[in-house]
């Protein structure tokens, strides 16, 4: 009877997913920034002040670290899961053909689900500082989680990436179009259908304050939410 007992055990333990162990999913901190928006050095400078705040150095950006893990993962290169995500619009007749006629729709699905899944594992992991990727979205259901999204007027933006890029006016605007589009379809190809409400904790006029306060706002928002 013991062996027999021992056996089961054994068997239960190995199917144990030792991650659910842990007591607490996060914290995670997600930004999403519309077009035009500069967010590089806020987010250093943020992941510096967060891990000399709590004396470690256990807080991480995460941003194109998502597209390698998940291309390794797929045995792909990152630039073909970008490539996915760059999803034209399609109807629902389009999808359902797409389904039958290609094995392209397989790989796109596969890729979709492989990314949310790398995302949401280093939001459970925690202290991490997910950048875009509908990260706020993904990561939805874990409570120790900050998200934020950093806007600005639409003509504040175009001036900042006509300076910034060197660029004509109509190239700024073309620019700011082309990576709202593409989010856009990322954000339905993650949802699986339109985001209408993003749902974001906090969002921040970027045009109405520097990178220092911004921090502060976050750093004082994550201690109100005892994230921190």
């Amino acid at each position: 009877m013991s062996d027999v007992f021992h056996e089961y055990m054994s068997k239960r333990i190995s199917e144990v997913n030792l991650d659910s162990f842990k007591s607490k999913p996060g914290p995670v901190i997600t930004i999403s920034r519309a077009g035009g928006c500069t967010i590089q050095t806020l987010v250093t400078d943020l992941c510096e002040q967060l891990n000399s705040l709590q004396n470690d150095k256990r807080w991480q950006i995460i941003s194109k670290e998502i597209l390698h893990e998940s291309a390794e993962k797929l045995s792909i290169h990152p630039k073909q899961i970008k490539s996915v995500f760059k999803i034209k619009d399609r109807s629902i007749l389009d999808d359902i053909m797409q389904a039958f006629l290609s094995k392209d729709y397989q790989l796109e699905r596969k890729v979709r689900n492989t990314v949310i899944n790398v995302i949401h594992r280093f939001g459970i992991e925690g202290f991490a500082i997910i950048i875009g990727r509908a990260a706020n979205i993904i990561c939805s259901d874990i409570d120790d989680s900050l998200h934020i999204r950093i806007d600005a007027p639409l003509e504040w933006r175009i001036k900042k990436m006509m300076r910034i890029k060197t660029i004509s006016r109509e190239e700024a605007i073309n620019y700011i179009n082309e990576t709202e589009h593409d989010r856009s379809n990322f954000r339905h190809s993650i949802k699986g259908k339109e985001v209408l409400c993003d749902d974001f904790d906090l969002t921040i006029n970027q045009s109405k304050f520097s990178d220092d306060e911004i921090i502060s706002i976050i750093i004082n928002a994550l201690q109100v939410k005892k994230i921190i």
